[in-house]
């Protein structure tokens, strides 16, 4: 089983949904820039991240992004806010990185 991580900037949901669709594959998703909105708690691009996070996908949010924004309080408690360090660690877990 393949370990990808997809880093989503867009606040496109297609994004977000074709992430999450791999089922043969361990699949995280890294939200930056204005992607960070759907982290928001009934803000999620019609419930693809809330969905992703059913399917078991593993959602990450860059912790700049989401303060820069004053979201703070509104991400989704199931996403792990991380800094960019943590990030960087993130990526040396995955075998493939897309971007989106």
């Amino acid at each position: 089983m393949a370990k990808i991580l997809y880093f989503v900037t867009s606040t496109e949901p297609t994004s977000i949904k074709l992430a999450s669709e791999h089922t043969d594959s361990e699949v995280g998703i890294c939200l930056l820039q204005d992607a960070v909105y759907f982290g928001c708690k009934g803000k999620n691009g019609n419930g693809t991240v809330t969905e992703a996070i059913k399917r078991g996908v593993h959602i990450f949010a860059a912790k700049k992004d989401v303060e820069l924004r004053g979201l703070k309080k509104l991400i989704h408690p199931e996403i792990k806010v991380l800094g960019y360090g943590e990030i960087i660690d993130l990526v040396l877990n995955y075998e493939r990185i897309i971007n989106m």
